[in-house]
């Protein structure tokens, strides 16, 4: 190796460094990555495109619902805020109910979102017009901006406080819980060690479930999902699950959990095809051999019974016909 050569490798040694320490401070500073860029045209463009696949919704002003959003934290400091700041897009977006459709999740965001099917069997919190706008994207004011030459949103940095935007999503939840009528889904995930899977602090358990209109409710199902390869932590009647039913049922609902149901095992077995857990054909395989093993005894049993009827008939002709030779050759007058 020559010594051009280990220079170069200790400069950029020494650049990674330099990278690192400046992320650790940003970190420690409590700075987060800033708004979305273009966070304004992507809205308004995810709007215009949810109206467009959904033509029996009212014809909406996707450039004033926008503004609606953007006055909630337009250079305010975000830290400030509260769900209920939220309440006026809401009631601009302007949703109906969901009838049998609903579907909430708690730590299973992508078994759900596949579940969901992009609204076509069930709807998630996401799939909602208000959810699908502003799904993975950041925001933030600051009233520090200059209001004659930004519009009031940092693009550059926000405040740790605001992670995720939890706000908005507080709103979200109860606004779409109490939109939602007859069944109604929730999905959890029974092998996390880290957490269990319901909490009454969870969005769900804290935002959601109380907020559901329970009269206007039938049934809520649970559906426990168990990660394929990893042992079931907890089954429904256990642990936080149980709790969960408990909950549910004080509150006047009527409750039924199902573990690994096969339409959800299903959506979990397409990165899985090749597990035990998605041996769907072997786990009836045996009454379906079964069922042409019958069969075929009672193909033989008959094609044995008409083989045999077939050589009697055959043996009948020809000792009748035999017989009857016998009896003319003897009627004949002798030569």
């Amino acid at each position: 190796m020559t010594t051009f050569s280990l220079i170069q490798m200790a400069f950029f040694a020494l650049i990674s460094v330099f990278l690192a320490l400046i992320t650790v401070a940003r970190t420690d500073s409590g700075i987060n990555p800033g708004s979305t860029l273009n966070l304004r045209d992507i809205v308004i463009g995810r709007c215009d495109d949810y109206l467009r696949k959904n033509e029996k919704l009212r014809p909406k002003d996707c450039t004033a619902i926008w503004e609606k959003f953007r006055d909630v934290f337009a250079f305010k400091d975000v830290c400030q805020l509260t769900p209920s700041d939220y309440q006026p897009f809401f009631d601009a977006v302007e949703e109906g109910v969901i009838n049998n459709k609903a579907m909430f999740w708690s730590g299973t965001y992508k078994a759900a979102h596949s579940y969901s099917f992009f609204d076509l069997t069930f709807t998630t919190l996401e799939d909602t017009f208000a959810g699908s706008m502003m799904n993975d994207l950041r925001w933030c004011g600051n009233p520090s901006l200059p209001p004659n030459t930004t519009d009031g949103i940092d693009y550059k940095s926000c405040p740790s406080c605001f992670k995720y935007n939890k706000f908005f999503w507080i709103q979200a939840s109860i606004t779409f819980a109490e939109r939602v009528r007859g069944q109604a889904r929730v999905m959890v995930n029974g092998t996390r060690i880290s957490q269990p899977a319901y909490s009454n602090k969870s969005i769900f358990g804290k935002y959601e479930l109380p907020n559901l209109k329970v009269a206007d409710i039938t049934k809520l199902f649970v559906i426990v999902l168990h990660t394929i390869g990893k042992k079931p932590i907890e089954k429904c009647g256990t642990k936080s699950i149980k709790k969960l039913e408990a909950d549910a049922t004080a509150l006047g609902l009527n409750v039924h959990c199902e573990n690994d149901p096969d339409m959800a095992r299903h959506v979990l077995c397409i990165d899985h095809p090749k597990a035990n857990e998605c041996r769907f054909h072997d786990e009836n395989q045996e009454p379906v051999e079964t069922y042409w093993k019958i069969l075929g005894i009672i193909f033989v049993v008959l094609f044995s019974v008409l083989l045999i009827v077939l050589i009697v008939l055959v043996a009948l002709y020809f000792c009748r016909k035999k017989g009857s030779s016998t009896r003319a050759h003897l009627l004949q007058p002798n030569a």
